[in-house]
Protein backbone atom coordinates (compact mmCIF):
# COMPACT_ATOMS: atom_id res chain seq x y z
CA UNK A 1 0.00 0.00 0.00
CA UNK A 2 3.03 2.65 0.66
CA UNK A 3 4.64 1.33 -2.58
CA UNK A 4 1.04 2.29 -4.48
CA UNK A 5 0.96 5.46 -2.40
CA UNK A 6 4.40 6.48 -3.57
CA UNK A 7 4.06 5.55 -7.22
CA UNK A 8 0.70 7.91 -7.85
CA UNK A 9 2.89 10.55 -6.21
CA UNK A 10 5.94 10.18 -8.52
CA UNK A 11 3.36 10.09 -11.35
CA UNK A 12 3.42 13.11 -13.90
CA UNK A 13 0.36 15.44 -14.20
CA UNK A 14 -3.22 14.14 -15.86
CA UNK A 15 -5.40 15.17 -18.14
CA UNK A 16 -7.97 15.96 -15.47
CA UNK A 17 -5.80 18.77 -14.98
CA UNK A 18 -6.51 20.55 -18.44
CA UNK A 19 -10.40 20.34 -17.88
CA UNK A 20 -10.64 21.48 -14.46
CA UNK A 21 -8.47 25.07 -15.22
CA UNK A 22 -10.50 25.63 -18.33
CA UNK A 23 -13.25 24.97 -16.83
CA UNK A 24 -12.49 27.58 -13.96
CA UNK A 25 -11.39 29.87 -16.31
CA UNK A 26 -7.53 29.17 -15.82
CA UNK A 27 -4.35 29.42 -18.19
CA UNK A 28 -5.13 26.56 -20.32
CA UNK A 29 -1.88 26.99 -22.82
CA UNK A 30 0.12 26.68 -18.84
CA UNK A 31 -1.56 23.82 -17.99
CA UNK A 32 -0.80 21.98 -21.46
CA UNK A 33 2.48 23.00 -20.64
CA UNK A 34 3.19 21.83 -17.29
CA UNK A 35 1.44 18.38 -18.09
CA UNK A 36 3.56 18.25 -21.21
CA UNK A 37 6.69 18.93 -19.53
CA UNK A 38 5.83 16.90 -16.60
CA UNK A 39 5.21 13.23 -18.94
CA UNK A 40 8.48 14.01 -20.53
CA UNK A 41 10.49 14.56 -17.54
CA UNK A 42 8.97 11.98 -16.20
CA UNK A 43 10.55 9.86 -18.40
CA UNK A 44 13.62 9.28 -16.95
CA UNK A 45 12.54 11.03 -13.36
CA UNK A 46 9.52 8.75 -12.48
CA UNK A 47 11.93 5.04 -12.46
CA UNK A 48 14.31 7.32 -10.00
CA UNK A 49 11.81 8.83 -8.01
CA UNK A 50 10.16 5.06 -7.75
CA UNK A 51 13.65 3.86 -6.34
CA UNK A 52 14.86 6.05 -4.62
CA UNK A 53 11.27 6.30 -2.19
CA UNK A 54 11.62 2.94 -2.23
CA UNK A 55 14.72 1.29 -1.52
CA UNK A 56 13.41 -0.28 1.82
CA UNK A 57 11.94 -2.54 -0.26
CA UNK A 58 14.58 -3.58 -2.68
CA UNK A 59 12.95 -6.56 -4.60
CA UNK A 60 9.80 -4.51 -5.15
CA UNK A 61 11.62 -1.09 -6.45
CA UNK A 62 13.50 -2.90 -9.18
CA UNK A 63 10.42 -4.27 -10.58
CA UNK A 64 7.99 -1.30 -10.71
CA UNK A 65 9.45 0.35 -13.42
CA UNK A 66 7.25 2.71 -15.84
CA UNK A 67 6.99 1.65 -19.57
CA UNK A 68 8.33 3.80 -21.93
CA UNK A 69 5.25 3.05 -23.85
CA UNK A 70 2.60 4.49 -21.15
CA UNK A 71 4.99 8.05 -21.29
CA UNK A 72 4.47 8.29 -24.62
CA UNK A 73 0.96 7.02 -24.91
CA UNK A 74 0.22 9.68 -22.41
CA UNK A 75 1.92 12.39 -24.67
CA UNK A 76 -0.12 11.99 -27.53
CA UNK A 77 -3.31 11.55 -25.75
CA UNK A 78 -2.35 15.09 -24.22
CA UNK A 79 -0.71 16.96 -27.30
CA UNK A 80 -2.64 15.46 -30.31
CA UNK A 81 -5.73 16.44 -29.29
CA UNK A 82 -4.60 19.97 -27.98
CA UNK A 83 -2.67 20.48 -31.58
CA UNK A 84 -6.22 19.97 -33.49
CA UNK A 85 -7.84 21.93 -30.87
CA UNK A 86 -5.60 24.99 -31.70
CA UNK A 87 -5.61 24.50 -35.35
CA UNK A 88 -9.74 24.76 -35.50
CA UNK A 89 -9.48 27.87 -32.68
CA UNK A 90 -7.27 29.23 -35.70
CA UNK A 91 -9.42 28.60 -38.64
CA UNK A 92 -12.70 28.33 -37.38
CA UNK A 93 -13.38 30.40 -34.19
CA UNK A 94 -16.97 29.92 -34.28
CA UNK A 95 -16.91 26.19 -35.05
CA UNK A 96 -14.43 25.91 -31.93
CA UNK A 97 -16.94 27.68 -29.64
CA UNK A 98 -19.42 24.80 -31.02
CA UNK A 99 -17.45 21.77 -30.69
CA UNK A 100 -15.78 23.33 -27.18
CA UNK A 101 -19.31 23.03 -25.88
CA UNK A 102 -20.10 19.90 -27.15
CA UNK A 103 -16.66 18.23 -25.58
CA UNK A 104 -17.96 20.18 -22.48
CA UNK A 105 -20.87 17.76 -22.06
CA UNK A 106 -19.33 14.76 -23.25
CA UNK A 107 -16.26 15.07 -21.04
CA UNK A 108 -18.69 15.79 -18.01
CA UNK A 109 -20.40 12.33 -19.00
CA UNK A 110 -17.23 10.34 -19.40
CA UNK A 111 -15.75 11.24 -16.04
CA UNK A 112 -18.96 10.59 -13.86
CA UNK A 113 -19.32 7.29 -16.07
CA UNK A 114 -15.54 6.67 -14.42
CA UNK A 115 -16.35 7.48 -11.14
CA UNK A 116 -19.67 4.89 -11.37
CA UNK A 117 -17.41 2.30 -13.30
CA UNK A 118 -14.34 2.25 -10.95
CA UNK A 119 -16.71 2.37 -7.85
CA UNK A 120 -18.62 -1.11 -9.30
CA UNK A 121 -15.36 -2.31 -10.83
CA UNK A 122 -13.23 -2.33 -7.40
CA UNK A 123 -16.29 -2.56 -5.14
CA UNK A 124 -13.95 -4.79 -2.35
CA UNK A 125 -10.99 -1.95 -2.59
CA UNK A 126 -13.37 0.70 -1.47
CA UNK A 127 -14.11 -1.57 1.37
CA UNK A 128 -10.52 -0.83 2.77
CA UNK A 129 -10.05 0.75 6.45
CA UNK A 130 -9.77 4.48 7.00
CA UNK A 131 -6.17 5.07 6.60
CA UNK A 132 -6.37 4.72 2.49
CA UNK A 133 -8.97 7.12 1.97
CA UNK A 134 -7.43 9.56 4.44
CA UNK A 135 -4.54 9.55 2.17
CA UNK A 136 -6.25 9.09 -1.05
CA UNK A 137 -8.67 12.15 0.05
CA UNK A 138 -6.10 14.64 1.61
CA UNK A 139 -3.14 14.26 -0.93
CA UNK A 140 -4.81 16.06 -3.81
CA UNK A 141 -6.33 18.41 -1.23
CA UNK A 142 -3.18 19.33 0.11
CA UNK A 143 -1.56 19.17 -3.18
CA UNK A 144 -3.98 22.35 -4.36
CA UNK A 145 -3.86 24.56 -1.44
CA UNK A 146 -0.11 24.09 -1.89
CA UNK A 147 0.22 24.81 -5.55
CA UNK A 148 -2.08 27.54 -4.89
CA UNK A 149 -0.32 29.06 -1.99
CA UNK A 150 3.05 28.92 -3.38
CA UNK A 151 1.75 30.41 -6.95
CA UNK A 152 0.62 33.29 -4.56
CA UNK A 153 4.10 33.82 -3.02
CA UNK A 154 5.70 33.92 -6.21
CA UNK A 155 2.91 36.54 -7.40
CA UNK A 156 1.40 34.69 -9.96
CA UNK A 157 -2.21 36.05 -11.70
CA UNK A 158 -5.25 34.78 -10.73
CA UNK A 159 -5.51 32.40 -13.80
CA UNK A 160 -1.92 31.13 -13.07
CA UNK A 161 -2.74 30.11 -9.24
CA UNK A 162 -5.60 28.09 -10.45
CA UNK A 163 -3.75 26.37 -13.02
CA UNK A 164 -0.82 25.98 -11.13
CA UNK A 165 -3.18 24.37 -8.05
CA UNK A 166 -4.75 21.78 -10.47
CA UNK A 167 -1.24 21.14 -11.85
CA UNK A 168 0.34 20.08 -8.34
CA UNK A 169 -3.16 18.20 -7.37
CA UNK A 170 -3.75 15.90 -10.18
CA UNK A 171 -1.60 13.18 -11.13
CA UNK A 172 -1.96 9.89 -13.63
CA UNK A 173 -3.76 8.22 -12.37
CA UNK A 174 -4.02 5.58 -15.14
CA UNK A 175 -0.13 5.50 -15.45
CA UNK A 176 -0.34 3.83 -12.15
CA UNK A 177 -2.91 1.70 -12.44
CA UNK A 178 -1.10 0.80 -15.77
CA UNK A 179 2.19 -0.26 -13.87
CA UNK A 180 0.80 -1.99 -11.17
CA UNK A 181 -1.46 -3.82 -13.62
CA UNK A 182 1.71 -4.92 -15.45
CA UNK A 183 3.21 -6.16 -12.35
CA UNK A 184 0.45 -8.70 -11.64
CA UNK A 185 -0.01 -9.88 -15.14
CA UNK A 186 4.21 -10.72 -14.98
CA UNK A 187 3.34 -11.92 -11.95
CA UNK A 188 5.84 -10.13 -9.66
CA UNK A 189 6.16 -8.45 -6.44
CA UNK A 190 4.16 -11.44 -4.88
CA UNK A 191 0.41 -11.49 -3.00
CA UNK A 192 0.66 -7.89 -1.54
CA UNK A 193 0.75 -6.75 -5.35
CA UNK A 194 -2.68 -6.03 -5.31
CA UNK A 195 -3.21 -3.98 -2.02
CA UNK A 196 -0.77 -1.55 -4.42
CA UNK A 197 -3.64 -0.78 -6.62
CA UNK A 198 -5.99 0.47 -3.41
CA UNK A 199 -4.71 4.15 -3.01
CA UNK A 200 -3.84 5.00 -6.53
CA UNK A 201 -7.89 3.78 -7.63
CA UNK A 202 -8.98 5.70 -4.59
CA UNK A 203 -6.93 8.55 -5.48
CA UNK A 204 -8.54 8.79 -8.66
CA UNK A 205 -12.23 8.73 -7.28
CA UNK A 206 -10.92 11.77 -4.87
CA UNK A 207 -9.22 13.85 -7.17
CA UNK A 208 -12.17 14.07 -9.51
CA UNK A 209 -14.30 14.15 -6.70
CA UNK A 210 -12.51 17.01 -5.06
CA UNK A 211 -12.46 18.82 -8.47
CA UNK A 212 -15.92 18.93 -9.04
CA UNK A 213 -16.44 20.55 -5.60
CA UNK A 214 -13.89 23.11 -5.91
CA UNK A 215 -15.46 23.40 -9.94
CA UNK A 216 -18.93 24.00 -8.03
CA UNK A 217 -17.71 26.45 -5.32
CA UNK A 218 -16.24 28.35 -7.69
CA UNK A 219 -19.02 29.44 -10.41
CA UNK A 220 -20.84 29.53 -7.43
CA UNK A 221 -18.72 32.02 -5.96
CA UNK A 222 -18.86 33.62 -9.44
CA UNK A 223 -22.42 33.64 -9.76
CA UNK A 224 -23.59 34.92 -6.40
CA UNK A 225 -20.52 36.73 -4.71
CA UNK A 226 -19.36 38.68 -7.71
CA UNK A 227 -22.66 39.42 -9.05
CA UNK A 228 -23.63 40.74 -6.16
CA UNK A 229 -20.40 43.08 -5.83
CA UNK A 230 -21.27 43.70 -9.47
CA UNK A 231 -24.69 45.33 -8.51
CA UNK A 232 -22.76 47.07 -5.53
CA UNK A 233 -20.02 48.61 -7.92
CA UNK A 234 -22.79 49.43 -10.94
CA UNK A 235 -25.28 51.31 -8.07
CA UNK A 236 -22.13 52.80 -6.27
CA UNK A 237 -20.98 54.36 -10.41
CA UNK A 238 -24.87 55.28 -10.91
CA UNK A 239 -24.75 57.54 -7.87
CA UNK A 240 -21.73 58.96 -7.94
CA UNK A 241 -22.50 59.79 -11.33
CA UNK A 242 -26.06 60.96 -10.38
CA UNK A 243 -24.02 63.36 -7.72
CA UNK A 244 -21.91 64.63 -10.33
CA UNK A 245 -24.54 65.83 -12.69
CA UNK A 246 -26.80 67.57 -9.96
CA UNK A 247 -23.39 69.50 -8.88
CA UNK A 248 -23.10 70.30 -13.12
CA UNK A 249 -26.37 71.63 -13.58
CA UNK A 250 -26.07 73.82 -9.85
CA UNK A 251 -22.99 75.31 -11.46
CA UNK A 252 -24.72 76.21 -14.79
CA UNK A 253 -27.45 77.73 -12.67
CA UNK A 254 -25.31 80.22 -11.00
CA UNK A 255 -23.51 80.97 -14.17
CA UNK A 256 -26.57 81.56 -15.77
CA UNK A 257 -28.16 83.84 -12.85
CA UNK A 258 -24.61 86.18 -12.55
CA UNK A 259 -24.28 86.25 -16.77
CA UNK A 260 -25.37 89.64 -17.93
CA UNK A 261 -25.32 90.09 -21.54
CA UNK A 262 -23.30 92.92 -23.33
CA UNK A 263 -27.04 94.67 -24.55
CA UNK A 264 -28.75 94.77 -21.75
CA UNK A 265 -25.20 95.93 -19.65
CA UNK A 266 -25.49 98.61 -22.12
CA UNK A 267 -28.62 99.57 -21.46
CA UNK A 268 -28.52 100.02 -18.18
CA UNK A 269 -25.54 102.53 -18.74
CA UNK A 270 -27.06 104.81 -21.16
CA UNK A 271 -30.24 104.84 -18.33
CA UNK A 272 -27.52 106.20 -15.71
CA UNK A 273 -26.37 108.97 -17.82
CA UNK A 274 -29.97 110.05 -18.86
CA UNK A 275 -30.43 110.29 -14.85
CA UNK A 276 -27.66 112.04 -13.84
CA UNK A 277 -27.48 114.40 -16.54
CA UNK A 278 -24.28 116.51 -18.13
Amino acid sequence: MAIGTIIIACCPGGLASNFFTYWTEGDVTLSVCMTTASTILGIGMMPWCIFLYTQSWVSMSTAVVPSYVDIIVALVVLLVPAAFGMLIQWKAPRAAERIALVLNILVNIGLAAFLVITAIAFTPIFKSSWRPYAVAFLYPLLAFIFGYCVAWIFKRTKQQRKTIAFETGVQNTALALSLINLLILQGKGGKGVSEMMIVPTIHGFAVLSEGFMILGLYWAYKKLILKEKGFASLKKNSQANLVANMEEDEKKTTVDSTYVSPSVASVKTVDEAVQTGP
